[in-house]
C-alpha cells in the first residue's frame, strides 16, 4: 500500500533565493568563477539533492516493483544517486526519508530505517549537511544543495567587492580549520543543544568544536580532538580503499616506473607494465586498436583549463578501484559501440569484474 501523506501545514522552504542576505547561491558564484562552477557541476556534491517534482528523471529506482510502500507521487526529493539513492516525502510540516533505498550498483531495493523513519524528520537529522544557510527557526535554506558556499562560506560580501576579502579560501586556512570543512558533514555528531544532528550556525573557517559534539568520543577527548580523530579515520579508510594513486592520472600503479614507450599511451605505460597482458586488461582482442584514453578519458576537458585544477570530490579519470559500476562507463563503451544499450554495457562490465562490489 502506498504511503498517504496527511494535509501539508507548512513544509520547509527550499529557496532558490537566499532568505539570508549574506548568501548568494552557487549560480551567482558561477557567473564569475565559470571554470570552478563547471567543475563543481560535475561532482556528486552538486547532485546529491535533486527536486523530483522539477526533474522526475532524477528518480533512479524501479517504481514498478509491486511491494513498494510508496508511489512515485510521494517523492519530493532524491538524495544521492551514485551508490545508493534515498527519497524524501512530505508529511505534516517536515520531510522524511522513505523506508526503502535504491541501490544504484545492484539495481534493487533495500530496507532503510523501516521501523523508525517517521521519527527522523529531515530538518533535524539531515538538512544541515545537504543545504546552505539552514535556519532552524523557519526551516528555510539559502540553497538546497552542497554548493560553493558550503565550503567557502557566505558570499554576498565577496560578490559585492570581489577583490581580496569577504570569502573563505580553504587552502589559506590552517590545516585543522581546512579539515573541519569536510568533517562538518563527514563526522557524525550533534549541535550543542543536542537537538540537531549537524552543527547549527557554523560557517567554514570557524572552530567546529564550538558547534559540533561528535557521537563517538574517547575518554579524555575534547570535541576538537574527537572531531579530528574521526575525520582522520574517515579519510584513511577511503584512501586505503582507493589504493596508491599516481598524482598524474589518479590510476593505481604497479610501483615500477620505467622509460615510457612512444605513442599516445606512453605516459600511462611508463608506470603500468601491461606488456603481453594489455588485451586482458582491456577485455578486447589484441587487434582491437584500443588505447588507454579510450576508457580512461577525462570526465570533462574544461576541468583542466585552470592550472589549479578546480575540481572537488571526484577524480579526473573514470577509475573505480573497487570495481563499481558508474553510469559514466557506458559513455566510454557507447562511444565505439553505438548500437548497444546501457544495460548491455552494465552486463558486460559485470562479467569483467568478479565480484562486483554492491550495496555500499
Amino acid at each position: 500500500m502506498a504511503i498517504l501523506a496527511p494535509m501539508i501545514l507548512s513544509a520547509p522552504v527550499f529557496s532558490s533565493v537566499s532568505p539570508k542576505a549574506e548568501y548568494v547561491g552557487s549560480e551567482r558564484c558561477g557567473s564569475c568563477h565559470q571554470i570552478q562552477y563547471r567543475g563543481w557541476k560535475n561532482t556528486f556534491h552538486s547532485t546529491v539533492i535533486q527536486d523530483a517534482r522539477k526533474n522526475p528523471a532524477a528518480i533512479l529506482g524501479d517504481m514498478t516493483v509491486a511491494d513498494l510502500p510508496f508511489k512515485k507521487a510521494d517523492i519530493y526529493f532524491t538524495v544521492g544517486g551514485h551508490w545508493d539513492q534515498r527519497y524524501l516525502t512530505r508529511i505534516g510540516d517536515d520531510y522524511y526519508v522513505l523506508p526503502r533505498l535504491w541501490s544504484v550498483q545492484s539495481r534493487k531495493w533495500r530496507p532503510y530505517s523501516t521501523y523508525g523513519w517517521q521519527q527522523r524528520p529531515y530538518s533535524k537529522y539531515c538538512i544541515g549537511c545537504h543545504s546552505i544557510g539552514f535556519d532552524p527557526k523557519t526551516k528555510e535554506v539559502a540553497e538546497h544543495t552542497i554548493g560553493c558556499e558550503s565550503c567557502h562560506g557566505p558570499g554576498a560580501q565577496h560578490a559585492a567587492k570581489p577583490v581580496g576579502a569577504g570569502i573563505v579560501n580553504p587552502k589559506r586556512l590552517p590545516e585543522n580549520r581546512r579539515e573541519e570543512i569536510c568533517a562538518s558533514c563527514h563526522v557524525r555528531g550533534k549541535d550543542l543543544s543536542g537537538e540537531y544532528y549537524f552543527p547549527i550556525g557554523w560557517v567554514p573557517g570557524e572552530d567546529l568544536a564550538n558547534y559540533l559534539v561528535p557521537l563517538e568520543k574517547s575518554a579524555g577527548d575534547s570535541n576538537g580532538d574527537a572531531i579530528h580523530h574521526l575525520w582522520d579515520k574517515w579519510r584513511a579508510d577511503r584512501e586505503t580503499r582507493a589504493r596508491a594513486r599516481c598524482d598524474v592520472c589518479g590510476i593505481p600503479s604497479d610501483g615500477k616506473p620505467k622509460k615510457p614507450p612512444a605513442g599516445s599511451d606512453g605516459v600511462c605505460k611508463g608506470c603500468h607494465a601491461f606488456e603481453e597482458s594489455f588485451a586482458s586488461h582491456t577485455h578486447h582482442k589484441p587487434d582491437a586498436k584500443i588505447g588507454c584514453l579510450d576508457c580512461h578519458r577525462m570526465k570533462s576537458p574544461d576541468l583542466n583549463e585552470n592550472k589549479e585544477k578546480n575540481i572537488h570530490s571526484y577524480g579526473f579519470f573514470l577509475v573505480h578501484s573497487q570495481g563499481c559500476w558508474d553510469k559514466e562507463i557506458y559513455k566510454r563503451c557507447g562511444s565505439c559501440h553505438t548500437d548497444k544499450t546501457e544495460q548491455w554495457a552494465y552486463d558486460i562490465y559485470q562479467g569483467w569484474i568478479k565480484p562486483m562490489f554492491m550495496d555500499h
